[in-house]
């Protein structure tokens, strides 16, 4: 049979009264309430406050309203104990979930009802073990998710009330896209981000938590986004400059690397000569990419060997072993450098507007809004329709040719425009058959 009792394990002033929970033959646990009790004012043998009556007003208060609290206490355990599932292991952790519970207002699991119960558990003990067709999900994938569900607690405080799981809907959704707005969020990134929460969300009905109807009407979306490159001719002008500064200089080589790898700049800027790779006397950079996990092997180009041979078989120096402030150096460095190139030409991108804290569209001078994507890019623009798309791919990392022609800023009317210009050429090369007639 089940019982419940009371003790003090001190008699130093302000002691903690503990519950002991007992199953009999031996099965008996203990765990500490948030209740306190002058030890003078406690009845060891009934496990309760004394009864007394000469004692201040305030002293005989709090006397009543702890007795109320731990009758209350032990209604609450056996309660628990008579409704539990059958799987639940009875032991001490069980007793100090159960005591948890009461102070705030219902086991965890029930508690989970809440979005910001449900998302501080998500984080603890989903994300870490999530998975994606049998695999590990990436880092960068638990990155995107504990920054997705920062903003969402922040849209929730911003709001100043509490939303159950199941309220979150299009309506919500809506009203969380114009908080982002209003954090000077670009709007693509935005067309990313809401997609996040009905995959994180989706998640509790795994747990019984109940979900609303319309969540898989939330959709994600992508903008306009500026593609933009360098050309050959403007990297050939950059390459005939010599920079003082010898990080312009690091930067103008990397750049050109860059150029003729096609590599994001997490990969770019952690090259190095242990990644050089001699096959049938051919030289190639071999390594995995970051972000997709993915092995590329890609040949070193005439332009990348000089800059090898320069520097005694070695790549440029690093800026910074933590990547995102490498990057942040070399996108500086690269407006420098163009700048100081002439490389203005006008191109539509966007500039941070400190003013309004968000990102102005609008033609600029490329050296005023160049960054390290232009390598990646700029290889895939300046490869494209003289190498075969699939062999670009395989070196850019894109998984399909629509994504891979939206990243250059073609559609698939290019492809057919350059179908035309195929044949065209293939008319004029083409040499007339001459028939010559024998007269009888």
């Amino acid at each position: 049979m089940a019982t419940v009792k009371f003790r003090l394990l001190t008699k130093s002033n302000n002691a903690t009264v503990y519950c002991y929970f007992s199953l009999g033959r031996g099965k008996f646990y203990q765990r500490k309430t948030r209740e306190t009790v002058n030890p003078e004012h406690w009845n060891a043998k009934k496990g309760a406050p004394k009864n007394i009556t000469s004692a201040n007003q305030k002293t005989l208060t709090d006397l009543e309203n702890l007795k109320q609290k731990l009758t209350d206490i032990e209604s609450f355990v056996l309660d628990h104990y008579k409704k539990r599932d059958e799987t639940e292991i009875i032991n001490a952790i069980w007793l100090d979930e159960i005591i948890q519970a009461y102070y705030s207002g219902g086991r965890r699991l029930q508690q989970l009802d809440y979005l910001d119960n449900y998302l501080d558990y998500y984080l603890t003990d989903v994300l870490p073990f999530r998975k994606n067709r049998g695999k590990e999900i990436t880092e960068s994938t638990v990155k995107k998710q504990r920054t997705i569900i920062a903003k969402i607690k922040e849209f929730l405080q911003s709001e100043n009330r509490r939303l159950k799981v199941s309220d979150y809907d299009v309506k919500t959704s809506n009203r969380f896209e114009k908080f982002l707005e209003s954090q000077g969020i670009s709007k693509n990134t935005i067309g990313r981000y809401i997609k996040y929460p009905k995959t994180i969300i989706s998640h509790a009905k795994t747990l019984d938590i109940e979900i609303n109807n319309n969540l898989s009407e939330i959709k994600g979306y992508t903008t306009e986004t500026p593609t933009i490159y360098i050309t050959e001719t403007e990297l050939q002008q950059i390459t005939k400059v010599i920079f003082l500064n010898p990080l312009d200089e690091a930067t103008k080589d990397w750049l050109i690397i860059g150029f003729y790898t096609g590599q994001r700049a997490s990969d770019l800027l952690q090259m190095n000569s242990k990644q050089l790779l001699t096959i049938d006397g051919d030289l190639f950079i071999n390594l995995s990419q970051k972000k997709t996990k993915n092995p590329v092997l890609i040949p070193v180009h005439d332009e990348v060997k000089k800059i090898l041979d320069k520097r005694n078989g070695n790549f440029p120096q690093k800026y910074s072993e933590n990547i995102e402030s490498a990057k942040t150096i070399f996108n500086n460095h690269l407006r420098s450098i163009t700048k100081q190139a002439n490389i203005d030409r006008l191109e539509w991108g966007k500039r941070w507007n400190d003013k309004t804290k968000r990102f102005d569209y609008a033609n600029y001078p490329l050296y005023d809004i160049i960054s390290s994507h232009v390598c990646r890019r700029s290889f895939a623009t300046h490869n494209y329709a003289k190498i075969p798309t699939p062999i670009i791919m395989a070196v850019t990392g894109h998984k399909t040719e629509k994504e891979f022609l939206n990243y250059i800023g073609k559609d698939f009317n290019d492809l057919s425009k350059q179908m035309l210009e195929y044949w065209k050429t293939e008319t004029k090369t083409e040499q007339p058959q001459q028939t010559t007639k024998t007269a009888n």
